[in-house]
């Protein structure tokens, strides 16, 4: 598939669009997207919560295309349901008060959904889009699979990401909680425990989940990465006096 957008190009509009909701908002030295707002009222696509009935259980979000109708659990009952262009409709559980990372992040998917509808349509589908989180010990159809890894879904991923974790953004809590200073991770992603509440904490103040939140430092480069050796001397002192006294 010819690819009509990039990782660079998806950073960059994310980023102006977030910028102009906070113009529009007035907001100064805010350290997290209020991701609702933007969708309802920058994108103006409207949110409503159901309680999903699809064949796939990880489905947790969609935003119908007006056409295709969703299954929805009302009153004990199954129901096919229509909804108009442009709605986004999100899993009703997502509003525990422990889901709240999900949740932005599906309504995130759901809006960048539509951001790439309009700008790269060519490559987009316009048909109704699922937001489905994978789980490695479900069965899935090879329709689904498709659906899931395809090359549309990679980059709504990755502008939900940018929409909720703008670069701007990121540097503001890396400021913050660590003076600016990349996050030390070591070789094969191994990380100390100062580190990774560290990232916790910037997590929490732009609302995303910790794995999103590390994935999003990948992106943007801003892990400093060193030999695991460094890790098992200096951090945790084995390797015996041969080692010891060199660090």
């Amino acid at each position: 598939m010819k690819r009509f957008t990039s990782n660079d190009e998806i950073e960059d509009l994310c980023e102006a669009m977030i910028k102009d909701f906070f113009k529009s908002k007035h907001y100064t030295n805010v350290m997290c997207v209020d991701i609702e707002a933007f969708v309802r009222e920058y994108l103006g696509v409207p949110i409503v919560y159901e309680t999903f009935a699809e064949p796939d259980p990880g489905r947790v979000g969609f935003l119908s295309d007006g056409r295709r109708p969703l299954m929805v659990r009302r009153n004990g009952k199954v129901e096919e349901v229509t909804f108009p262009p442009r709605t986004a409709v999100i899993e009703r559980f997502l509003l525990g008060p422990r889901e709240s990372a999900r949740k932005r992040f599906t309504i995130a998917h759901e809006g960048a959904h539509d951001v790439l509808d309009r700008h790269i349509p060519l490559q987009t589908s316009p048909m109704a889009a699922f937001h489905s989180e994978y789980d490695p010990e479900a069965t899935y159809t090879p329709e689904l699979l498709k659906d899931m890894l395809s090359l549309n879904e990679y980059f709504t991923n990755r502008a939900a990401a940018c929409l909720l974790m703008p670069r701007f953004l990121v540097a503001r809590v890396l400021k913050r909680h660590n003076q600016s200073m990349k996050v030390i991770l070591y070789e094969n992603n191994i990380l100390a425990q100062d580190q990774k509440i560290l990232i916790q904490k910037m997590a929490d103040t732009l609302g995303v989940s910790y794995t999103a939140f590390f994935n999003r430092l990948k992106e943007l480069d801003l892990f400093d990465c060193r030999p695991i050796e460094e890790y098992l001397h200096a951090g945790l002192h084995y390797g015996g006096e041969t080692h010891a006294s060199s660090s």
